[in-house]
């Protein structure tokens, strides 16, 4: 069973084709077959059921899958072991983070690393929070932008606070004051991002005692979504104020009183000893202090 093997194996199973996986690899999809038989040959079992919208691991195959996992991640550390011995910065990073804080945090900070760093390599994965979470745990991912949970698997670095908004087009900002109340929500179409990563749920935890009453008219699955219903005029969105950074032209935000998020850089405790792994860690820490001395990030605050 060789590494090539399992790093095959894991790619395809983790996009749920040989096709797809072969465009990931670059490799050519008959070589890709052959390699798959190889080791099922080897393991004597079958590794995929194959039906027409891809293939599904078979009960032998995830047991391979996490293997692999396993054997991938200790290659891995180990080549990153050794580069953070040498003097330039070199390895590679993966760091997850949702879509509602990227544009204002983790994209800029990822493309200073790597301005800065040419000798490392830094993947960008985005997910729900609650998804990005398991992914640190289990060593899939390096670290992680997170809104805070209390999970002692991993490494948590206190970040940045914000408030919760009423995110709202332009034209309908003057209906407001300088905040609004949650008991105010009550009178309004309301736009939130769902499962996982529900601000439906939040808000029901908030303010038990107005959650019969709210009126929920969408769950999105994602910022961008909530963002464009709200531009076309169907409602209002309620989420991080930091999902304004990422948004077009035409949009505003209210904060809700006595709502607010507090973001973390969650590490996974077997990577926080990787230098390439700690200045991605510095460099969002720095971003947030120079964007709240700036001015540049609404409604934020630092850490408690």
């Amino acid at each position: 069973m060789e590494l090539r093997q399992l790093r095959y194996f894991k790619v395809i199973a983790d996009a749920g084709s040989f096709a797809a996986g072969a465009q990931q690899l670059r490799v050519a999809q008959p070589a890709l077959s052959r390699s798959i038989a190889k080791l099922e040959d080897e393991v004597k079992r079958s590794l995929f059921i194959r039906h027409s919208a891809g293939v599904t691991l078979t009960d032998v195959g995830r047991r391979v899958y996490e293997h692999a996992e396993r054997v991938l991640a200790s290659v891995r550390d180990l080549m990153d072991g050794v580069a953070a011995e040498e003097t330039e910065l070199s390895g590679m990073v993966k760091l997850g983070a949702p879509r509602s804080i990227l544009a204002q945090l983790v994209m800029p900070v990822a493309a200073d690393f790597l301005r800065a760093h040419a000798g490392c390599q830094l993947d960008l994965v985005e997910n729900s929070g609650a998804r990005l979470k398991e992914q640190v745990l289990e060593g899939t991912l390096d670290l992680a932008v997170l809104p805070h949970s209390i999970d002692a698997g991993m490494h948590l670095t206190p970040l940045v606070r914000e408030k919760i908004c009423l995110i709202c087009r332009v034209e309908d900002r003057s209906a407001f004051g300088p905040v609004v109340a949650v008991e105010e929500l009550l009178t309004l179409p309301l736009i939130l991002t769902g499962y996982p990563d529900s601000l439906r749920l939040f808000l029901e935890r908030q303010a038990p005692h107005l959650a019969d009453r709210l009126k929920f008219r969408s769950e999105v699955n994602s910022s961008t979504s909530l963002v464009d219903l709200v531009l076309r005029g169907v409602g209002f969105g309620v989420a991080p104020c930091c999902v304004v950074a990422q948004s077009p032209a035409g949009l505003s935000f209210v904060p809700v009183e006595n709502l607010g998020v507090a973001w973390v850089i969650a590490t996974n405790w077997q990577r926080r000893g990787l230098r390439a792994v700690q200045q991605v860690e510095a460099m969002l820490i720095e971003s947030v202090k120079a964007q709240l001395a700036q001015g540049s990030w609404p409604t934020a605050q630092p850490p408690l």
